[in-house]
C-alpha cells in the first residue's frame, strides 16, 4: 500500500515541521484538528496549548483571549455542549490547503444566536453541529 506509506510519511513531516506547536498529526481522528490548529495559529497569531488541554486550544497572542478552534473539510464545525468557549474560531480547510473562516467571534454569540435561538439539539450531549449556512445567517 504505497499510498498509506506516503500518508504516514506526510504526517511525520508535519509533526517535524510544526513541532514548536506540539501537535502530533495522528491519523486516528486528530489529524484534521491538528491541521486546522496550526493553520489558525500561523494566520491569527495564536499560541497553541499542549494536546488535550480542556476547553480551549490556545490564546491569541495580541489579546490573551482564550480560543477554541474547530476545523473541517466539509463546511461545518462542532461546538461543545459542555462549555461556552471565550472565543470561537471555525474554519473550513479548502482543497488547496488554504483556510476559509466560517466564524470568528465570541462563543456566547454562538450559544445565544445560533444554538438557543434555533433550539439546536446536541449529539449525545457532547457537541452541536453548526453548518456554514447557520453561521452565515
Amino acid at each position: 500500500m504505497k499510498e498509506i506509506k506516503e500518508l504516514l510519511e506526510i504526517t511525520k513531516k508535519l509533526k517535524e515541521r510544526y513541532k514548536h506547536h506540539g501537535k502530533n498529526f495522528t491519523i486516528d481522528g486528530r489529524l484534521v484538528g491538528d491541521i486546522g490548529e496550526v493553520l489558525a495559529a500561523e494566520k491569527y497569531g495564536i499560541f497553541l496549548y499542549p494536546e488535550n488541554t480542556p476547553q480551549h486550544d490556545g490564546y491569541e497572542i495580541s489579546t490573551n483571549r482564550k480560543i477554541q478552534i474547530k476545523a473541517s473539510f466539509k463546511s461545518y464545525c462542532y461546538f461543545p455542549f459542555s462549555h461556552v468557549p471565550e472565543y470561537f474560531l471555525a474554519l473550513n480547510i479548502l482543497d488547496n490547503g488554504e483556510i476559509e473562516e466560517m466564524y470568528n467571534g465570541t462563543g456566547q454569540v454562538i450559544m445565544d444566536n445560533y444554538i438557543v435561538e434555533r433550539k439546536l439539539t446536541p449529539y449525545n450531549n457532547t457537541f452541536y453541529t453548526l453548518s456554514r449556512g447557520i453561521l452565515e445567517t
